[in-house]
Formats: C-alpha cells, sequence, structure tokens
C-alpha cells in the first residue's frame, strides 16, 4: 500500500473536508507514491514519539494533533527540529484531528462508550450534507445495482445499513441514431419492467456511488435522480446522552477518573442533581458551555476548563468534570486502530506508540 492509497482510506473514516477553519488536517509532510512499510499512531508527534519510530524503522506516522497549524516561510535544524528531522528522514506525516473529533464512531464515540454513554445525538451536528439517490434499473439487474452502491456507501442511515425503497414500474425511452441501447433497437419506442431504487448518500460517499453504479449499470445511460435533503447527520462536535441509571455526581465523577485512566479530575459543582444525561467533548470544550447548558444535560465531561469558563459554568447551572486534554484524547491511538483494521489495515504494520506522554507532572 502506497501512502496515497491509506490517505484514501482515512478520508472515508473521517473526511477531511469537516475539519473545522483552523485544522490542518491530512498531509503534514508525504511522498504520495512511498509504499508504506509500518505506521506509528499517536496523540502527537514528540522527541521520544519521532525516535520510536526511528527505532522501529516506520516511514508513516498518523497523529491526531498536527504539527503544522499555519504556514511556515522557512525550515531549519535549530528552530523546527522535530520537522526537520522528520523531513531529512523521509518520514510521512499525517494528521487526524478534528474531522476525527466528529466523525462517526471517531474520537467522542469511541470515548462516550467508554463511559457507558448512550450517545443521543452531537452537540454541534456536522456540517456534512446528505443526499437522496435514486436509480431506474430493469428488474433481472436489480440485485446487482442495489448491491453496488450499498458497498460505495449508500444506505446508511445511523446504526443501520443497506437501506432503500423499492417501487416496481414502467420505463420508457427511445434510442435514437448514435446509441448502442442495452435493450431494444433504434428508433423504436420501448417499455421495460424497472425498479426505482431510493437511497440515502452521505456527502464524502457521493461521487464513489455514482461511478459504481454506472459501471454495473446495464445502460448506456442509466437515469438517476440525486437532491439534498433537510436531514442532518447523526455525527458532530461532541456528543449528549444518558448512562444506564443516575448516580450521585461524586462517584460518578471517580468512575470517569478511572474508567479513562486519568491522573487528576477538576469537578466545578453548580447543583446537586443526579447525573443520567452527560455530555462529552474530548479535547478542548469549554468554548460549547452554551450550547450544552441547553441539552438539559446534568454533567458535562471535557478538557482545559479555564478559570472563567468554569465561572461561566457557575453560572449556566452547569456541573462540569474537567479532565486533563491528554487523558480524553490518549484513546485515539486505539480508536484509529479499530477503523484501519475494518478498512483491512494489517495490524503487523500498525504500532501504538509507547512514548506518547503528558507534557504536564503533578508535584
Amino acid at each position: 500500500m502506497k501512502v496515497k492509497n491509506l490517505l484514501n482510506n482515512l478520508d472515508k473514516i473521517a473526511p477531511f473536508f469537516l475539519q473545522e477553519s483552523f485544522d490542518n488536517s491530512g498531509i503534514q509532510f508525504a511522498d504520495l507514491d512511498a509504499p508504506i512499510t509500518k505506521i506509528l499512531l499517536s496523540l502527537d508527534i514528540t522527541r521520544g514519539v519521532l525516535d520510536e519510530a526511528l527505532e522501529n524503522k516506520v516511514n508513516l506516522i498518523i497523529t491526531h494533533h498536527p504539527l503544522l497549524f499555519s504556514p511556515l516561510k522557512q525550515i531549519t535544524k535549530q528552530n523546527n527540529p522535530l520537522l526537520f528531522k522528520i523531513i531529512t528522514n523521509k518520514i510521512n506525516l499525517l494528521a487526524m484531528h478534528t474531522n476525527f473529533d466528529l466523525a462517526e464512531n471517531g474520537l467522542n464515540d469511541y470515548v462516550g462508550n467508554l463511559l457507558g454513554i448512550k450517545k443521543i445525538a452531537p452537540l454541534e451536528r456536522s456540517p456534512e450534507k446528505v443526499f437522496k439517490f435514486t436509480v431506474y434499473v430493469p428488474i433481472q439487474h436489480t440485485d446487482q445495482v442495489r448491491q453496488a452502491i450499498f458497498e460505495a456507501g449508500a444506505g446508511k442511515i445511523g446504526n443501520y445499513t443497506e437501506t432503500s425503497f423499492n417501487i416496481a414500474g414502467q420505463g420508457t425511452f427511445k434510442p435514437m441514431e448514435g446509441t448502442n441501447p442495452f435493450i431494444g433497437k433504434i428508433g423504436e419506442k420501448e417499455t421495460v419492467q424497472e425498479i426505482k431504487i431510493e437511497t440515502v448518500v452521505a456527502e464524502r460517499d457521493l461521487e464513489s456511488v455514482v461511478q459504481v453504479m454506472k459501471s454495473v449499470h446495464p445502460y448506456e445511460e442509466p437515469a438517476y435522480d440525486v437532491y439534498e435533503l433537510k436531514t442532518k447527520p447523526s455525527y458532530g462536535i461532541g456528543i449528549f446522552g444518558e448512562i444506564d441509571k443516575e448516580v450521585e455526581i461524586s462517584k460518578f465523577s471517580l468512575e470517569v477518573k478511572n474508567r479513562l485512566q486519568a491522573r487528576y479530575t477538576r469537578l466545578i459543582k453548580s447543583n446537586n442533581r443526579k447525573i443520567k444525561r452527560v455530555a462529552l467533548c474530548t479535547g478542548a470544550g469549554g468554548s460549547l458551555l452554551e450550547q450544552v447548558s441547553r441539552k438539559n444535560v446534568d454533567l458535562y465531561i471535557t478538557g482545559d476548563i479555564t478559570y472563567h469558563a468554569a465561572l461561566r459554568a457557575k453560572e449556566l447551572g452547569l456541573n462540569v468534570l474537567d479532565i486533563e486534554h491528554f487523558d480524553t484524547e490518549k484513546f485515539f491511538v486505539e480508536a484509529l486502530y479499530n477503523q484501519l483494521i475494518k478498512f483491512g489495515i494489517h495490524q503487523d504494520i500498525l504500532i501504538k506508540s509507547k512514548k506518547m506522554a503528558s507534557p504536564y507532572q503533578l508535584l
């Protein structure tokens, strides 16, 4: 597998166009035609992680946090030692940041599952568009076309796959000069028993679904429709949902700390409500306090809460469990590892970093 092939798979897992405007997910440094030897997965790129890659003869690193957030006018060994070492050792570097934060089965969903949160909806829905896709197929070819578009990504609604609605009817057409009809004769009107297949397609899969449909459809010019729906995706920034049963806030907070194997937590307690409805945003989620306050949740779990954000949470009547950024996002490695395995990446070439660590020390 080459770097460009892996990049296509990553774009399927969590489309890069979904990333936030401030972000720089995707290619940091790469030879797209380079064959991949080994892949190292890490939250960040640090000296320790880079040395780990060199020791394991890795030629591709995927991190959650990008090394490059803004353009560089020059690169020197003195001012950019990590980047300089990556480039001179020909190590390809990719990042999966905010696109993986909000992706279905991405980082927030993974951590939510660890904490036993049954997801209801994202805190802020993804801007990805959803389309209705309709194609008309002669009856004897229906199964072939339908299965092909499912395999290309059509038919996904929440946790359901291969969803469609099928209607039988009659299609009519008259082939004209210059055509090569699969059915019928040039200049003669033809009536064919057809099935109208209706399904849904996410924006990321639309082009692939159309191309695959055309490749397996028997007609020279298949009739199909595509139109945008008002429906919004079931994924986005953060999640909110419910745990199985109500529990006292300090008890649940301690359980969260243990499940995340966090070194410490800080509780911003605004009321004595028992915990049932829970919101989660891995990493830094202070900017979402207003959205969370409208969800009527009993506790918001996130990281990097500043002093003034904590005061605002109190004002809003929110209970917030503040956990170190690293301890909510270190699960990026396991979450992406699982997704790569599903996409057929062999586990023998995947390495989970043992050198990534929080930059903070507790005294």
